[in-house]
């Protein structure tokens, strides 16, 4: 009897050569993988976050102004001497 000529499965090289065929396919209509990841980064990174809520943002900013305000008051001048300038 004679060896077979090849030593692997064909099942298992199917997946794989149906995901190259996904990406030949995705590439002959236009999707540039380049800028894709690229996107994907920088959303995750959280560069291409949507900007806050002007009128949440102003709120939170006040109330970080007030708390801020309320401890100085409350703690006074404890800057060391020798820190400054």
């Amino acid at each position: 009897m004679s060896r077979p000529m090849f030593t692997f499965h064909y099942v298992d090289v199917l997946p794989l050569l149906g995901l190259a065929f996904v990406f030949l396919w995705l590439r002959l209509i236009g999707v540039c993988f380049r800028e894709l990841f690229a996107q994907g980064a920088l959303t995750v990174t959280g560069y291409l976050r949507r900007p806050p809520n002007p009128a949440a943002e102003r709120a939170l900013r006040t109330a970080f102004a007030t708390i801020d305000r309320e401890l100085a008051e409350i703690l006074g001048d404890r800057t060391p001497r020798d820190r400054l300038g």
